[in-house]
């Protein structure tokens, strides 16, 4: 059995054999690991765009579609001065343009108000209006964006820097835009399907690939 061992071990080819399953170990660990360092930097990398890329969309549209002014419409209240013994009456509301809240009250001491006067209440109708085609339309660019996207970049980009940001980067705009616009439903479920049925055919072209 010694002899056997020791022929082996002095046998050229048997030692070359050897030594390369260990260089090929070697060179297999080393494949492994450059691999694992690269998908982390891919998916760094890719957190960095789609960070960037949102600010951009963000920073841009509020810079070229700058929104309705809260000021504009509610910053020009005056509420009635009221002197040490005058209390707020309906009249007095009326004539700021407030809204009249009747209250019945038993107070201890006197002047008592019978009611609460709503200063801020038509301003902000009027401003909740004008910010609905606004955000309609801020909704518009960023799921426009945030779609195309999805659709070229992370169904036909073969990279995988590119697909990871495209599909992150679209998804976020698309629902960043579905929450300015939630209050229109039809909108919002369209979005929510269109989103689904992209993502599922992605799932199902990941899933045919390991096949």
């Amino acid at each position: 059995m010694l002899d056997w061992i020791s022929k082996k071990i002095n046998n050229k080819n048997y030692r070359n054999t050897i030594f390369n399953s260990f260089l090929n170990i070697y060179k297999q660990k080393n494949i492994k690991s450059s691999m694992a360092n690269r998908l982390v930097l891919t998916i760094i990398v890719s957190i960095i765009l789609t960070a960037i890329i949102i600010s951009l969309v963000n920073v841009g549209t509020a810079l070229f579609l700058p929104s309705p002014d809260y000021n504009d419409f509610c910053g020009k209240i005056i509420e009635p001065k009221l002197s040490q013994n005058q209390v707020i009456t309906q009249e007095l509301c009326e004539a700021s343009n407030g809204i009249w809240t009747a209250q019945d009250i038993e107070c201890i001491t006197t002047p008592c108000p019978q009611g609460y006067c709503d200063y801020y209440s038509k301003c902000q109708k009027e401003y909740e209006s004008a910010m609905k085609p606004y955000n309609q339309i801020r909704y518009y660019i960023f799921a426009g964006i945030g779609f195309i996207l999805l659709l070229l970049v992370g169904l036909f980009a073969l990279e995988n820097m590119i697909q990871l940001t495209g599909l992150a980067t679209g998804g976020i705009l698309v629902v960043q835009g579905i929450v300015m616009n939630f209050q229109n439903k039809t909108i919002v479920f369209t979005s929510l399907i269109a989103i689904l049925i992209i993502f599922g055919v992605i799932a199902w072209r990941i899933i045919r690939k390991k096949k």
